[in-house]
């Protein structure tokens, strides 16, 4: 992990993630880059002085924007960290992703406000795109955090094979926090497993776990937000760790990702690792 990326509307949920990337980046000696998209009507990057003149309002944001991200830079500097910094005019589908994978970026961490409704169906949350795209783990922070209180991290899986390399990793993770971890598996009616089968696909990730397993536990419940959101109001979890499919097109819109929703509906952090 030696390049983290921070995505950056310069807002207190962004901040929060600031802070945490700043943890992650002295503990593994990694360098921060920080991301900010600025809408602009024209092909911006491409417009000389007198063209970007005609442009004032545009001209007065990227001006603001450049001086927030020096602010930035400055800020992360002093508490001993490399920072750089990185303004998009790109508004396409993914763009978060295609700067990560350009970059050699191996570690996203981001605020999000979250969206709902009509709003979360249509557009999502920032969030949720760059969980959606990304093909390196992506954790998502809503409120200020220190590091030092994630005493217990949720891994909910099927603990099908695929899910080994993802684990392995959330492991690495838990280590670094001085974190225990809780394997869950969430039983649902329309997806009801035999427990026997279950604890049989678990035992794997328990011996891949040891020295940092909390417990093991199959749960029953009706949906799987509401599953896990019971788990961690009452085994004070402090993190969710998760594998991401990476569903897109119509399947994503009616099947949808439920590494997605998680990341939007839960106020706890929520780390996602790709498959």
């Amino acid at each position: 992990m030696k390049k983290i990326l921070v995505p950056t509307d310069f807002s207190d949920c962004a901040n929060n993630a600031t802070d945490i990337a700043i943890d992650i980046a002295k503990h593994y000696g990694a360098e921060l880059h920080f991301y900010h998209f600025v809408s602009v009507p024209i092909d911006w990057v491409h417009l000389d002085f007198a063209q970007s003149a005609m442009y004032p309002d545009v001209t007065e944001e990227v001006n603001r924007v450049q001086k927030e991200m020096k602010k930035l830079v400055k800020y992360v500097e002093k508490k001993g960290v490399t920072a750089y910094s990185y303004v998009d005019f790109d508004n396409s589908t993914g763009a978060v992703a295609k700067y990560a994978k350009k970059n050699d970026i191996t570690f996203i961490v981001m605020g999000s406000h979250g969206a709902k409704g009509i709003q979360e169906f249509f557009l999502g949350s920032n969030a949720q795109k760059v969980v959606r795209y990304s093909e390196v783990p992506v954790l998502i922070v809503k409120t200020k955090l220190d590091t030092v209180e994630i005493k217990d991290i949720l891994f909910v899986s099927d603990f099908q094979e695929e899910m080994t390399v993802p684990f392995e990793n959330v492991v690495m993770f838990a280590k670094m926090l001085g974190a225990k971890i809780h394997l869950v598996y969430l039983n649902t009616p329309s997806d009801f497993q035999r427990s026997w089968t279950i604890k049989e696909r678990m035992e794997s990730f328990e011996k891949l776990a040891t020295g940092h397993l909390a417990k093991s536990e199959i749960v029953n419940c009706l949906f799987l937000e509401e599953g896990m959101e019971k788990y961690c109001e009452q085994n004070h979890v402090g993190m969710i760790a998760m594998a991401t499919h990476h569903r897109k097109g119509l399947s994503r819109t009616f099947l949808g990702s439920l590494t997605e929703e998680v990341v939007n509906h839960m106020d706890i952090p929520v780390v996602s690792f790709p498959i």
